[in-house]
């Protein structure tokens, strides 16, 4: 059996797919070590984790920088801030704490933007696997926008690659140069698109979505595969709250808003998203569940009840329709419920996500910059009365459930195990493309 260090970035809904993974490896014998903020600490040793802290506090990021990210219009500004507030102070200590970690590991599985993997496997020559919550490994085959999806052959191919070439270019200015500094201190080369493809395991890449929902596109690399979602929400000695249970049983139809799991820690950044998503849903004849909005969204009525967190697999097959931010693991809820979904994307992935979800007929999208009570009523009122979105996204979740996600990573993993690697296979680029 294998040692396995597990470590990622980010807020709650991020944690959770790999607590999933987490549990499938253990049950399969395996001892797992979580590398994480202190502040996720509690909640995986509640599940039976060994914990070893790293440097960093998405909360302190999200409470100073949420408006810089959440409401501008420059698309990349979610990931400057991360890369620039988030990520870079504590980057240099927590490569050196993770490369003292896995100096006895097996193998260390990182999330995509966990950029201190990359720097541990070229410093230490561990064996490396990354678990991508989001498919945005380019290819040809997958346009990145609403408008080159209307190309059709090879014309659309070409304008794919052009435009994920670009999107890469942005990546690369907005979050490369705080990171590659940090990797120098420890005379390591540059990387390019840090917070894109650009420091994914050349070994395994693991995509963790759905291939009902999205299948491996042909011109991906080998190393790169779909493997299905992640799920875990449910955690240990959490109780429905009986007012909860009493709303989800009433006779109207109710329609979830969330905005993720860093709504409550935002501030007010969200405060014009909760209140004109609930005013559009009472305007479509809807009761409003409002989950986890914080002090974003206080108020109280007959037809509105506000709870702090609630688990979305427990909560969205009980509802008619949701209301979210495009986040990779939210998303992976509201397919799996079998709900049409409005996206309402402020930055990073979530129009990627949003436009998948239009693409496969289970959800539209309203960006944040553009969303008022009079759009999101129209959006809804599509997503409740026309049959087409809660037949699609039906038969999406019934394929969904035919699926075993952690089964199937779990296998992956261990199948690569098994076989050598070369220290060349450790450190190389997964496209053998550094310098571009």
């Amino acid at each position: 059996m294998a040692r396995l260090v597990i470590s990622t970035v980010g807020s709650s809904g991020d944690l959770y797919p790999y607590i999933a993974l987490g549990l499938g490896l253990r049950q399969r014998g395996h001892t797992v070590i979580f590398a994480v903020e202190e502040g996720f600490a509690p909640r995986l040793r509640a599940e039976g984790f060994e914990v070893r802290p790293l440097r960093g506090d998405v909360g302190a990021l999200l409470g100073s920088h949420a408006r810089e990210m959440v409401t501008g219009a420059d698309p990349f500004a979610s990931l400057r801030a991360i890369a620039r507030h988030y990520l870079a102070p504590s980057l240099a200590a927590n490569i050196a704490l993770l490369r003292d970690l896995c100096a006895d590991a097996d193998a260390l599985i990182a999330s995509a933007g966990q950029v201190a993997a990359s720097a541990v496997a070229e410093l230490t020559g561990v064996r490396w696997v990354t678990v991508a919550l989001s498919p945005t490994i380019p290819s040809a085959w997958v346009a990145p926008s609403r408008e080159a999806g209307r190309l059709p052959g090879a014309a659309g191919r070409l304008v794919n690659r052009a435009l994920w070439t670009l999107g890469g270019v942005g990546i690369a200015r907005a979050s490369d140069p705080p990171l590659n500094a940090v990797r120098a201190q420890f005379g390591l080369a540059p990387r390019h698109r840090l917070l894109g493809d650009g420091a994914l395991s050349p070994e395994l890449t693991a995509v963790a979505v759905s291939p009902a929902f999205f299948p491996r596109p042909p011109d991906w690399p080998a190393s790169a595969r779909v493997t299905g979602y992640l799920f875990w929400d449910i955690p240990s000695g959490w109780r429905e709250p009986p007012e909860l249970t009493d709303f989800l049983s009433g006779e109207r139809p109710v329609v979830a808003i969330s905005s993720g799991s860093m709504g409550a820690e935002v501030g007010d950044a969200f405060a014009d998203f909760f209140a004109a998503s609930v005013a559009a849903i009472h305007r479509v004849g809807a009761r409003a569940l409002v989950i986890g909005a914080g002090a974003a969204y206080t108020e109280d009525g007959p037809e509105t009840l506000r709870v702090n967190y609630a688990p979305f697999s427990l909560v969205y097959p009980r509802c008619a329709a949701v209301i979210h931010h495009g986040g990779a693991g939210t998303l992976a809820q509201s397919l799996r419920a079998g709900v049409p979904a409005l996206i309402v994307p402020w930055g990073a992935d979530q129009f990627f996500h949003g436009l998948l979800a239009e693409r496969a007929g289970v959800g539209r999208t309203l960006p944040r910059r553009r969303y008022t009570t009079e759009r999101a009523r129209a959006a809804l009122t599509a997503l409740l009365y026309e049959p087409r979105y809660h037949q699609r996204a039906q038969a999406l979740a019934s394929q969904i459930a035919r699926e075993d996600g952690v089964g199937a990573l779990c296998d992956a993993i261990e199948a690569r195990l098994a076989q050598p690697a070369s220290r060349q296979a450790r450190v190389g680029a997964l496209h053998e493309r550094e310098g571009g």
